[in-house]
């Protein structure tokens, strides 16, 4: 199998002239190019972003609680014990819009 290479795009913001000088200071003084530390900067924030959207916070309180719950669940009510009956039905999953159709 050949490796695919990866195309490279180009991602353009529009910013003052004060932004883009503190930037290319930055820039400079880390021995970087613009291009790098746009990258290395926006990589970091992203890869910031989507970790703190992915991770659940509770807190002491919370987390007892989360615990207590998994430890001693509660007896199934009648949703869930309708919904695992329509998944045994239909051997999995499926998706409910509201509008009462699956898919």
């Amino acid at each position: 199998m050949t490796p695919v290479a990866s195309k490279e795009v180009r991602l353009v913001a529009r910013v003052s002239q004060d932004v883009q000088e503190l930037v290319k200071n930055a820039a400079e003084m880390s021995g970087a190019t613009l291009s790098q530390f746009i990258v290395d900067a926006v990589t970091a924030k992203a890869t910031m972003v989507i970790e703190q959207a992915r991770t659940i916070r509770l807190t002491l309180d919370g987390a007892d609680r989360v615990f207590g719950a998994l430890d001693n669940p509660p007896a199934p009510n009648k949703k869930l014990l309708a919904a695992a009956r329509r998944m045994k039905e239909k051997k999995g999953f499926y998706y409910d819009n509201g509008a009462g159709s699956t898919g």
